[in-house]
């Protein structure tokens, strides 16, 4: 991920990511790990929306070794029940999209239906979606009677046909930029680009 602004004429892609899940799961920290590489422990809940542009540099498999920029407009939205009539007009215009649950919070996976319908019913087309469990921090920490196991998660995968799952930490920072890799390929894969993202 490149920090800096990107001149306009490098920029090859323009993505909206909504990154969307229930109240705590970790939104924020995702959000602020991804776009600043910083996490804070006492993260506020999140008021309406954060928003903030990203760039990944991607490679055409075509030969040309030719290489631009994908901006990503990432959009972290508040999970609480006062925003939730908003969610239509944050979800619209989305190109993929992160579904959070709490890996070790069982509660926030059950909450999953509501933010897939929400988002399936308020995009055009189908997007890539990719599946987060955040808090992996905390799975050696954990009850296995509190984690969400395996076996569920690989069911809703199958049942929602999504893209992608991945068990992330905005604490240690693992996986996170693997994660949005993951989807700006899918979301390049989506409009027929066949390119590496660097």
């Amino acid at each position: 991920m490149t920090p800096f602004k990107i001149p306009e004429e490098e920029i090859g892609y323009v993505f909206k990511i909504v990154i969307i899940g229930a109240p705590g799961v970790g939104k924020t920290c995702l959000f602020n790990r991804y776009c600043f590489n910083s996490f804070n422990m006492n993260t506020e809940m999140t008021i309406g929306i954060n928003f903030h542009s990203t760039y990944l540099r991607i490679k055409f498999n075509d030969g040309s070794n030719r290489e631009k920029y994908v901006a990503n407009s990432i959009f972290d939205f508040g999970g609480q029940d006062r925003f939730k009539s908003l969610i239509p007009r944050f979800i619209e215009g989305a190109s993929g999209a992160l579904i959070l649950f709490d890996s070790v919070g069982f509660s926030s996976f059950q909450q999953l239906d509501f933010w897939y319908n929400n988002l399936t019913e308020n995009v055009d087309d189908s997007i890539p979606i990719i599946l987060i469990g955040t808090k992996s921090d905390l799975l050696d920490k954990t009850t296995e009677a509190e984690i969400v196991n395996q076996d569920l998660i690989d069911d809703y995968l199958k049942e929602k046909q999504l893209d992608a799952f991945y068990r992330i930490s905005a604490l240690e920072n693992y996986n996170v930029l693997e994660a949005f890799k993951e989807l700006t390929c899918k979301m390049l894969k989506k409009r027929d680009v066949n390119a590496s993202v660097l």
